[in-house]
């Protein structure tokens, strides 16, 4: 046997499909190392890794067998994101489109877990290396509700508001994970980490968003029904249209629109102002567009995605993420629609929503493409309640 022969008989025996679920896990992996340590497109190492995860994603890609219907779905996603990273000269859509793309035959849980551990150990790197002099602690103050200059920290970190969106991210999906087991302790044990970090941040909004998540979870335990249940599938619709009118209907001598404004640090005066001079579009802008009278970024997802890319790519992507929204309700996936509703709350205040390496929970959207990737998280607790089953007549 020569070596072509060789090389097609070993060929026949590898099973592809799980060599590129595994591939694939290793692109989520770098890509949540990379934004678990705050790197960005434009450091030098995160450009390094991300040559690598891409390797890792074609991998994946040649060695997965995709439908009909599924191909239709890629094409028509790797062709918005092409034109919108043209168009907008931001990959943010087409690395989630691709990332979404990726994850058929994936277990959405193992994402988390890998998740999970990644966040928790660069969350502790960071914080014992800032405190021991290894990377910046980055101290600063800052004006608190009084006016009164406050000490803050960043911890290796851009800035104090992402040091503690840090750990509300990695709060955030400890609480997923464990989401079946939470209760008085782990409120208690996870308020106190936060209440700590808002102690040393002073990130107010990131406070509110986590005690509101608590709030949620408390929610969906208390209630039974599943028809109250549905509000929370209303989370980003009405996140999206608070942003518009609040955006739309501005005015500083309004004092309840001045005081939300004060709350969310002048956010609706910044996308009011861009709305005022750019109006909104049908089809996405270039980003100097904006920079022709620039008022600051653009910190609120819904408003960023309608003024940079218009009411036709806004229309479409929220229609599926609403669509993303009213199917996991018809299944009772209730933990996930809870995730989703706090970070359309964060939405309201940040970009970053649209990231799935630091909002794993847009990931979701995939279920729209690949229908059953929720549905090994399902078959593993009917197999645990199987196997309790039998325990509890023999105790009988």
């Amino acid at each position: 046997m020569n070596k072509l022969e060789q090389l097609k008989a070993y060929g026949k025996t590898v099973d592809w499909q799980k060599t590129g679920v595994i591939a694939f896990y290793g692109f989520f992996a770098i890509n949540m190392l990379m934004k678990a340590f705050s790197y960005d497109h434009g450091d030098h190492i995160y450009k390094i890794f991300f040559v690598f995860a891409m390797s890792f994603w074609a991998i994946k890609a040649v060695t997965t067998k995709y439908t009909l219907r599924e191909v239709i779905w890629i094409a028509c996603l790797i062709g918005l994101g092409v034109g919108l990273s043209i168009l907008t000269k931001q990959n943010t859509w087409l690395l989630l489109f691709m990332t979404m793309i990726g994850m058929k035959n994936c277990s959405f849980r193992f994402l988390t877990r890998i998740a999970v551990y990644l966040r928790v150990f660069c969350l502790t790197v960071l914080v014992i290396g800032s405190v021991f002099d290894v990377y910046d602690i980055g101290f600063t103050t800052t004006p608190d509700t009084k006016y009164v200059e406050i000490p803050v920290y960043s911890f290796g970190m851009n800035e104090p508001n992402t040091a503690f969106l840090a750990v509300f991210l990695t709060l955030s999906l400890l609480m997923y994970y464990n989401y079946e087991k939470l209760n008085k302790w782990w409120f208690l044990g996870t308020s106190v980490v936060a209440l700590l970090f808002y102690k040393f941040t002073f990130c107010r909004t990131g406070i509110a968003v986590f005690f509101f998540c608590w709030a949620l979870i408390v929610f969906e335990k208390a209630v039974k029904s599943k028809k109250v249940k549905f509000v929370l599938a209303l989370s980003v619709p009405v996140g999206f249209l608070f942003s518009f009118f609040t955006m739309v209907l501005y005015n500083g001598s309004n004092p309840i629109l001045h005081l939300l404004n004060h709350f969310v640090s002048g956010r609706i005066y910044i996308i009011n102002s861009y709305y005022i001079d750019q109006g909104i579009a049908l089809l996405p802008r270039t980003q100097e567009v904006f920079y022709a009278s620039y008022h600051g970024l653009i910190d609120n997802t819904y408003m960023f995605v309608l003024l940079y890319c218009g009411v036709i790519v806004t229309a479409i992507f929220f229609g599926l993420v609403s669509l993303t929204l009213f199917r996991l309700y018809r299944r009772g996936h209730y933990k996930e629609l809870v995730m989703i509703a706090a970070m359309s709350l964060y939405g309201v205040l940040e970009q970053y929503v649209m990231n799935g390496f630091m909002n794993l929970f847009i990931l979701l959207c995939g279920i729209l493409i690949y229908p059953n990737l929720l549905d090994e998280e399902k078959g593993i607790e009917e197999k645990k309640d199987l196997c309790l089953k039998p325990e509890a007549g023999r105790n009988m």
